[in-house]
């Protein structure tokens, strides 16, 4: 799949198209396909169009006379045009699926990124870098949304931090990265436990700190999620450290971030295997041999169950001397995270994978991740419904 990261104008288009609830898969123009009018059916627009009950090219055989052809539409400012959607299996390459819009060399040029969905059981084009949607500017029919109400809860625990916030700077209830979110916790009664289940009523806490002026964003945690050893070349931890580790004092280390979208330090990089849905971690002297495997289903289901509705807690911090010290300041609030999202942002390189191994002194190993992690001003592309922003700020 041809991808790029996002604009700051398109994610913003895409977030306030999430808004609507509608699931949507992405489409990278590129000068070739223009020219030899293909696109390539991707997994996750197979997938979409078979859900909608549209189009199975699992069932549709090989060549022309096979070809079917249903109606789409262009999207506009202010309105639509109807167009028509070719879908069929040329007798080349084995039969790979391909599509493609009459018409869309004049609504989308090299470069652009398109979202589609289905409307009322038709494909609609919206052109997410010639578009203004998060300015409002489109019709209606968009916006028919699926926001709904606050729970109960939501509003009870956004009154709670609140009120925290009233009573001043939080002090830190421990040292390190994680203690901005432990102290968070502990202010509103939440005992700390290794749990994998949401942490309020349902609703996962990720607390931050801001960046200092000029500073670069930090990536939030999404989840942590163990490799599946029975399909990785690597069966533990431990064998990943002693082969890739390096020493910092007394101490074996592995403390690194990896990414699709480059080799780190370390000469570690991802892969994302859209063919057979997994994610793939490799080292450069080694890329015929996998370090590390995730099923890209196991990714969802983990994803699924920790962020159904989340609050984005942003903090400043600062020090009274060696004290640690927490002012809140804002909450996100999201909810329904988008599988086919998560897929693009992994591959992109907007979500990352946090490598934490260490080996004590003592012999044993200790693994804090592997930590899935998305650049902040990302997360909006990450969910439907539209991400709700609190200040908090006492």
């Amino acid at each position: 799949m041809n991808a790029r990261p996002l604009t700051v104008a398109e994610s913003a288009n895409l977030a306030r198209l999430n808004a609507t609830g509608r699931r949507s898969v992405l489409l990278f123009i590129t000068s070739t396909g223009l020219e030899k009018s293909i696109l390539d059916a991707t997994e996750p627009m197979r997938k979409m169009l078979l859900e909608a009950k549209m189009h199975d090219f699992a069932q549709q055989m090989q060549g022309p006379e096979h070809k079917v052809v249903q109606t789409a539409c262009f999207v506009h400012a202010d309105s639509s045009d109807e167009t028509q959607v070719s879908l069929y299996r040329p007798m080349t390459k084995q039969g790979d699926p391909r599509f493609w819009f009459s018409g869309l060399p004049g609504y989308a040029e090299p470069d652009d990124v398109i979202a589609v969905f289905v409307k009322d059981r038709v494909l609609h084009l919206l052109n997410l870098t010639r578009s203004s949607l998060a300015d409002g500017d489109f019709s209606r029919f968009l916006l028919e949304g699926l926001e709904k109400e606050s729970r109960k809860e939501a509003i009870d625990l956004l009154e709670k931090l609140k009120a925290i916030a009233r009573q001043g700077p939080i002090k830190a209830v421990c040292n390190g990265d994680t203690s901005i979110g432990r102290s968070i916790e502990t202010a509103l009664g939440i005992k700390i436990n290794s749990s994998r289940n949401p942490d309020y009523h349902g609703i996962e806490l990720k607390s931050g700190r801001l960046p200092r002026l000029g500073g670069q964003e930090n990536r939030a945690n999404l989840f942590a999620c163990v490799a599946d050893w029975s399909l990785s070349t690597c069966k533990s931890s431990k064998e990943i450290l002693e082969k890739y580790g390096y020493r910092r004092g007394p101490d074996m280390k592995l403390y690194c971030t990896v990414t699709c979208r480059n080799q780190n330090s370390q000469g570690l990089q991802l892969t994302f295997d859209e063919a057979r849905q997994l994610l793939r971690e490799y080292h450069k002297e080694r890329p015929s041999g996998d370090v590390c495997i995730w099923p890209l289903k196991l990714l969802h289901v983990r994803l699924s169950d920790k962020h159904k509705e989340t609050f984005w807690i942003d903090a400043r911090a600062f020090k009274k001397g060696s004290t640690e010290f927490f002012e809140l300041q804002s909450v996100t609030h999201t909810a329904r995270p988008s599988l086919t999202q998560f897929d693009r942002l992994l591959e992109a390189g907007n979500i990352t994978v946090d490598h934490l191994i260490k080996k004590k002194v003592t012999g044993s190993v200790v693994e804090k991740g592997p930590l899935f992690k998305i650049e902040k001003n990302r997360i909006a592309e990450l969910f439907y419904g539209l991400p709700k922003k609190y200040r908090i700020a006492g």
